[in-house]
């Protein structure tokens, strides 16, 4: 091939953008476009396995939440049950604290995706959705704390009405005790509603339901014991229980571990978490402070 003609071809080859260099041919403009889409491809391809990976996690939230939610019961309850649902606090809790940790993840998958809102909608939603529901049984289950912790305010026969209470009825107090370790007790500004002078029993009772006995439950009045006799009774006597304070508990025989002679409350307050309690029994007096 003459010096001319080879010429004549570069020059007609390098006009249509493909170019010699070091004896090879490159061809930027027809290759570089088809690589890059396929290295954007790649790149989605992998950012939807991570979205797959977020979505299994919240499908694994899902189930759980209808676990917890399928096990619940309306008040009253025993006091395994509420033990129970307390712990289901606790497990809700660390949902939502997993759900968090999803939603962040697919924050930072999104942010790296050229067309994000392909396939992260979808599992966004599902997130908030679930989200939602976890919120929504947390409070199913204050509002039956509430209930349990609510009675009819009906009094045993024979209690005596407290003549000077230090905290008057349709006075306000502060409570400083969680019976059952109810932490939304504590704290509350209470309205009393009754106050009655007798003497108060921490007492270890086995459930008419079965089960463990339930150790040094508080507060069961003397009122509230079937042919009690003279009080304060001794550590250490067995009685039998009328009080339906938890179910099981009415019936149930049970044994005085202390004893206190004392003004009880009957209360009406606002759980610290925002549910009404009406006619809770029973406070003494030293788990109340007065309103500062």
């Amino acid at each position: 091939m003459n010096k001319r003609f080879t010429k004549i071809v570069v020059s007609g080859i390098a006009a249509i953008g493909i170019t010699f260099s070091t004896g090879q041919v490159s061809a930027d403009s027809m290759n570089s476009a088809p690589q890059a889409k396929g290295e954007q491809g790649q790149e989605e391809t992998k950012a939807e396995k991570r979205v797959d990976k977020v979505e299994k996690k919240t499908d694994a939230i899902q189930s759980e939440l209808g676990e917890i939610e399928g096990s619940l019961e309306d008040a009253p309850l025993t006091a395994k049950e509420v033990q129970t649902y307390q712990e289901y606090q606790e497990e809700l809790d660390s949902l939502l604290n997993r759900l968090n940790a999803a939603e962040n993840h697919l924050e930072a998958i999104t942010k790296k995706s050229e067309n994000p809102d392909a396939f992260a909608e979808e599992i966004d939603a599902e997130i908030n959705d679930v989200h939602a529901e976890v919120l929504e049984i947390q409070e199913a289950i204050q509002s039956i704390f509430a209930e349990q912790m609510s009675s009819t305010g009906e009094i045993p026969e024979n209690l005596k009405t407290a003549e000077s209470p230090t905290y008057e009825v349709g006075s306000q107090a502060i409570i400083e005790a969680a019976h059952m370790d109810m932490e939304s007790m504590s704290g509350a500004e209470a309205t009393i509603v009754g106050a009655f002078d007798t003497t108060a029993y921490t007492v270890t009772y086995y459930p008419t339901t079965g089960g463990e006995p339930v150790e040094n439950h508080k507060w069961v009045i003397h009122e509230e014991l079937e042919n009690p006799g003279e009080a304060p009774l001794e550590p250490g006597t067995e009685v039998t229980l009328n009080a339906d304070h938890m179910k099981g508990m009415d019936g149930a025989t049970a044994v005085i571990e202390s004893a206190v002679d004392t003004t009880v409350y009957m209360l009406d307050f606002t759980m610290t978490t925002g549910e009404e309690v009406e006619n809770h029994k029973w406070v003494t007096e030293s788990e109340l402070a007065p309103v500062e």
